[in-house]
């Protein structure tokens, strides 16, 4: 499978993916994070979110990566940071502007630390309730 990744024209001037987020996108099977979800599998709900964040948040410099599957939570790099490790904030879309802000993590590496326990136990969970 082949991951969508945003163009140039599509991302805030001079911002760079991390190198580790390039990685696990190159991968021939993206990992499973759920309830976690890379939104790159699909150009077109890329576009998507890439669409409602410019629109709701115009203030704010956010690529949209990854979306919960319980809400209407996603991940978002920082678009203004050009280091090549950007921070990630979770964003609450859909919520009005000031009020999206559901924190952040340093960085990517972080972000997926934190994904992937979460997904550990979501699947747990998911696990007891079928017995």
């Amino acid at each position: 499978m082949s991951a969508y990744l945003y163009t140039e024209d599509e991302l805030p001037e001079k911002f760079k993916y991390p190198s580790s987020y390039i990685e696990i996108m190159s991968m021939d099977v993206i990992p499973d994070i759920e309830p976690w979800s890379f939104i790159c599998e699909f150009k077109e709900s890329s576009a998507f979110w890439m669409r409602e964040v410019k629109g709701k948040y115009p203030t704010r410099r956010l690529v949209p990566f990854a979306k919960v599957n319980y809400s209407d939570d996603i991940a978002c790099f920082d678009g203004a940071d050009t280091s090549g490790e950007p921070k990630v904030y979770y964003v609450h879309a859909f919520a009005s502007a000031g009020w999206e802000d559901r924190g952040y993590t340093d960085n990517f590496a972080e972000w997926l630390k934190m994904a992937r326990f979460e997904s550990a136990r979501y699947k747990a969970e998911q696990a007891e309730d079928d017995v």
